[in-house]
């Protein structure tokens, strides 16, 4: 398949959906990540300058992964232009994905907000998506848990990568995250898993074929040595 992760800073493919494209990509399919803004913002660097340095740091963390595209819409102001969606829907439709990962609709930022409704609107009737944790969980209930302990160092050096971002906290933030929704499915101490939810909806009422196993919820003092079947 074609996987398409949909991220609207640079680092925020990174910290929240890393690894469960990772699991995809180690499963033989083919991955694009797609960083909206230029995340001219986020940093204490002038505006022109972050958005070269954020382009190169997230160039350095995702190229070992899969295809890169940085679509450099302003910073802080996505989706307020009719040529922000414009540039998003070609784009996604030029790659013709099988399954799109992207923000939840009630995340903390306005750009990972305004992200995701421009997606499900884009494609929500013609390819199926699966939204990605919001910082620390809030507003944010998955339904769909992901195991990535073999991948968490990748994944933690790929967020050290934004030297502009002070990436220790964002490492310390998702590790806590992390091993949180490893913990709601019983698993042992050392376990790392991502949270995802899929909404239902025609005509992708059930997905679950397309996607990698989910964490198993079961005790685990049945399960194998590792902590999963």
């Amino acid at each position: 398949m074609r996987i398409i992760a949909v991220g609207a800073h640079p680092d925020d493919i990174e910290i929240f959906m890393l690894g469960l494209m990772m699991r995809f990509k180690n499963e033989g399919n083919e991955i694009h990540f797609l960083v909206a803004t230029d995340g001219s913002l986020g940093g204490l660097n002038s505006k022109e300058n972050l958005k070269k340095i954020r382009a190169k740091e997230t160039s350095s963390a995702l190229k070992s992964f899969g295809k890169l595209h940085l679509l450099g819409l302003p910073d802080g102001s996505l989706g307020e232009k009719e040529s922000h969606k414009k540039i998003l829907k070609t784009t996604i439709n030029n790659l013709k994905p099988d399954l799109v990962v992207t923000h939840y609709k009630k995340d903390y930022h306005s750009d990972h907000r305004a992200l995701s409704v421009i997606v499900t609107n884009i494609i929500g009737h013609y390819i199926p998506i699966i939204f990605c944790d919001t910082l620390m969980g809030i507003n944010f209930t998955p339904n769909y848990y992901i195991e990535i302990t073999e991948f968490f160092e990748l994944k933690r050096n790929a967020i050290m990568k934004h030297k502009s971002q002070n990436p220790d906290r964002f490492v310390e933030l998702a590790k806590l995250m992390n091993s949180y929704r490893a913990a709601q499915c019983n698993a042992p101490k050392g376990v790392f898993a991502e949270g995802y939810f899929f909404e239902s909806s025609f005509p992708f009422a059930d997905i679950r074929n397309i996607l990698p196993s989910s964490l198993d919820l079961r005790p685990f003092h049945i399960k194998n040595v590792n902590g999963f079947l």
